[in-house]
């Protein structure tokens, strides 16, 4: 998902995505050490919609100060 799109999201549903993609992140690392991953490049995507993620919450924050 692209930032454009996240930023225009409310905090609760941001907060839901990243709830949701962090464990999709635990279930990947812990298929990933099992063998069972078949792409290790979702690792990369996943981290860094992470942080897409917590960059649009973190803009909201200081422009609600």
């Amino acid at each position: 998902m692209k930032y454009s799109e996240m930023a225009h999201l409310e905090r609760k549903e941001l907060w839901k995505k990243l709830a949701g993609l962090k464990k999709e992140l635990f279930d990947s690392r812990m298929k990933l050490k099992m063998q069972r991953l078949s792409n290790p490049l979702s690792l990369r995507f996943l981290r860094r919609d992470i942080a897409r993620i917590q960059t649009a919450l973190n803009k909201k924050d200081r422009s609600s100060k």
